[in-house]
C-alpha cells in the first residue's frame, strides 16, 4: 500500500522511450469507484495547460517512478468526460473530518491509502479524537465508510473497534 502523497513529485517515465514526461502533481479519485482514475502533471515551461493522465495510460505505480505505456495516449485539460467529478486528493480530501453515523467524531483526513492496483482501501488519519485501533494505527478501512460528503466522511461505527 502507498499514501497518495507519495506519488507526488514521482517522475513518470515512457515505457518506449524512457523519457521523463514529468512529475506528478496531483492524484484525482472516482468517487464511484474509489480508484485512481488519473494523474495531474503540471504543463510543460512557459504553458499553463495542465496533463491530465488517465489511469488506463498507467503501467505501473512503481516504487520509484510511475511507468506509462507512451505519451502519445497523454489526455490534456478536459478531455476526460467526467473530469469535473473526479476528487483530487490534495486539494478536495485532505483536511476532511471523519465521524459515525452516531456523530462522534473520529478524526482528520490526512491521505488515501492506495493498493497497487490503484484501489483505495483505507483512510489515513492527520488527527484522531477516539482511543483504540483506530487510534493507534491512525487508520479506517474503507469498507467502513458509509458515505462521502463534501465536508465530512461518515463511517459505520459497527465496522470499526473504537472506545
Amino acid at each position: 500500500m502507498i499514501k497518495s502523497r507519495d506519488l507526488i513529485g514521482r517522475p513518470i517515465v515512457t515505457m518506449t522511450t524512457g523519457e521523463i514526461v514529468g512529475k506528478v502533481k496531483d492524484v484525482l479519485i472516482d468517487p464511484q469507484q474509489w480508484t485512481i482514475a488519473a494523474l495531474v502533471l503540471p504543463g510543460k515551461m512557459f504553458s499553463r495547460e495542465t496533463i491530465i493522465l488517465p489511469r488506463s495510460v498507467v503501467h505501473v505505480f512503481g516504487k520509484d517512478v510511475v511507468l506509462v505505456k507512451s505519451n502519445e495516449t497523454m489526455a490534456r485539460d478536459d478531455s476526460l468526460d467526467h473530469v469535473a467529478s473526479l476528487l483530487a486528493v490534495s486539494g478536495e480530501m485532505r483536511g476532511r473530518s471523519i465521524a459515525t453515523e452516531q456523530g462522534l467524531r473520529l478524526g482528520v483526513l490526512n491521505d488515501l491509502l492506495i493498493d497497487e492496483t490503484g484501489k483505495v482501501v483505507a483512510y489515513d488519519l492527520a488527527r484522531v479524537f477516539v482511543r483504540g485501533p483506530v487510534a493507534e494505527f491512525k487508520q479506517i478501512p474503507f469498507s467502513a465508510t458509509r458515505s462521502v460528503g463534501p465536508d465530512l466522511i461518515i463511517i459505520d461505527s459497527s465496522a470499526i473497534e473504537i472506545e
